[in-house]
């Protein structure tokens, strides 16, 4: 890294590329913790403002993510908290080394209804696109997720009754994900998480969802295995293997390793070193990151997601589930009444294939 530093780098462009991944706490602190002699005063002292001001913006969002958690448990309401502050505080032992814009809160399916209307009460107000405010209407998202805003605190707060699109050939059963949570008290704040096994699996099923266009979420899986002791590798692979998972997390570790230089144990280096496919696909993963133009073409990401498919019966599926069945952005567009919702079939491959020819990506 000190080598780098002393030739002609560009900071401006450092500072843009980091920001833009999402990056900007974990280089600040790797670059005033073990390379200070290498830079100006000057730019230290823009690291280090950097870092408080990602601290504080942080801290805000943990008081209210605390109280958020409190007033749904108070309600009945059972709450995982994954990604945003938790795993800062799990994989990162620091609330400020991540970055997160909202907090991601897991619910069991039957207690969305419940959970909706605290947030409502709570000052949020719905976010994302419904047909109507029935109750029913509510579980229309195939992503299984609904977004809430409260513009008084600033807050973004993703309710989510499942981890993954239903299209996906790879999913985690949210009945376990329940059943294996664990405590957890980090920093005297305490929280329900993932267990150790499942939280590795949804990292890395989350980066291939989103075909990792975001070195931060290679950079979560890094740290996670590298901080989590209590990681059980025999539990994790059977895991996987029972969700489909296993290539997810065989690629994304090979990934980690190639990119990041992650130190994976020796049984598990052998156990994704032995899959062909894993390998190459961990090799087109790697030619996503850092892309210019930010975003896949249509084509490549969809046979990249086809890779995970177990037979032709699931890449079928995943395709038929892309193209036909109605999302959150056809319902902006063309607003129906309930009574009508079945034409949104029809308006999905329509705007589909509009899509395609303008080359725009849903």
């Amino acid at each position: 890294m000190k080598a780098e530093l002393a030739g002609d780098l560009d900071w401006n462009e450092l500072e843009k590329t980091t920001e833009l991944q999402s990056m900007t706490p974990v280089v600040a602190t790797m670059l005033t913790k073990h390379c200070r002699a290498a830079i100006s005063p000057e730019i230290c002292q823009r690291l280090r403002e950097q870092l408080l001001h990602t601290a504080r913006v942080n801290l805000a969002a943990v008081h209210e993510w605390q109280r958020v958690v409190k007033v749904l448990s108070s309600a009945g309401v059972s709450v995982i908290s994954i990604k945003g502050p938790a795993l800062a505080l799990i994989a990162y032992r620091s609330i400020a080394m991540r970055q997160f814009t909202d907090l991601d809160l897991l619910v069991r399916p039957t207690e969305v209804v419940k959970a909706r209307d605290v947030l409502l009460n709570e000052g949020y107000r719905l976010s994302s696109p419904v047909i109507s405010d029935s109750d029913t209407e509510l579980f229309r998202s195939h992503n299984r997720e609904l977004g809430f805003v409260n513009e008084e605190q600033g807050t973004l707060v993703e309710l989510h009754w499942g981890v993954l699109h239903e299209m996906f050939p790879f999913q985690l059963p949210v009945d376990q994900l329940f059943e294996s949570a664990w405590p957890q008290c980090r920093d005297g704040i305490s929280f329900l998480s993932l267990s150790p096994e499942y939280l590795l699996l949804y990292l890395c099923a989350h980066g291939t969802k989103h075909n990792w266009n975001s070195l931060r979420w290679l950079c979560d899986i890094a740290c996670y295995v590298q901080t989590v002791q209590e990681l059980d590798w025999g539990i994790c692979i059977r895991q996987a293997e029972a969700a489909n998972c296993d290539l997810v997390l065989k690629h994304s570790l090979l990934l980690a390793e190639q990119v990041l230089g992650l130190d994976l144990p020796p049984a598990i280096r052998d156990y994704v070193w032995e899959d062909p496919t894993a390998l190459a696909l961990a090799k087109k993963a790697a030619s996503f990151l850092f892309r210019e133009n930010g975003e896949l073409g249509y084509r490549e990401a969809l046979c990249y997601h086809l890779a995970f498919a177990k037979g032709w019966r699931d890449g079928i599926r995943f395709v038929l589930v892309r193209v036909f069945v109605p999302e959150e952005p056809d319902w902006q567009k063309v607003r129906l009444p309930p009574l009508f919702y079945f034409l949104y079939y029809v308006v999905r491959p329509v705007r589909f294939v509009m899509r395609r020819f303008s080359n725009t990506e849903s």
